[in-house]
């Protein structure tokens, strides 16, 4: 099971991402520990400016050592590009990676097709309300993946 993690409003909400970067990150650790197959792949735009080891400074060493990657940037010629555009990278990082089973965790709908199961949507940040949909998503991927 791939995480597909944005961090701006995700976890942290998008208004507070310099006065509390982080503040949500350890709503997200804990619901992401009782799905210790499951990798990271961060997509947050911070990969663009960031090594793999800056992106993983703020969370805790069990976590970091699970983000794996960054998806690819792919280049915008035009606003018409954006539009789906964090799915795009998605499905390119995907096969180079095959999975089946997989989930973005996103703040912006628009970044995606509409009505993706794929998709996690964000309102405000990683709330209780994500928190409830991400560990249900992975209890879902365990049990169809089988034990270990």
């Amino acid at each position: 099971m791939i995480v597909f993690l944005d961090f701006d409003g995700v976890l942290h909400p998008f208004r507070d991402r310099h006065a509390r970067p982080f503040c949500d990150l350890s709503r997200f650790e804990g619901v992401i520990r009782r799905a210790p197959a499951a990798s990271i792949v961060v997509t947050s735009t911070q990969r663009e400016h960031q090594t793999l080891g800056q992106l993983r400074a703020p969370f805790a060493s069990d976590i970091a050592a699970r983000i794996v990657g960054v998806t690819p940037v792919l280049m915008v010629e035009s606003g018409a590009d954006l539009a789906g555009l964090r799915y795009r990278e998605i499905l390119t990082y995907l096969q180079a990676h095959p999975t089946d089973e997989w989930l973005a965790v996103d703040d912006d709908a628009t970044l995606f097709p509409l009505g993706l199961e794929n998709l996690l949507l964000c309102e405000d940040g990683f709330g209780a309300r994500e928190a409830l949909r991400l560990a249900e998503a992975l209890s879902v991927a365990i049990d169809r993946l089988g034990p270990s």
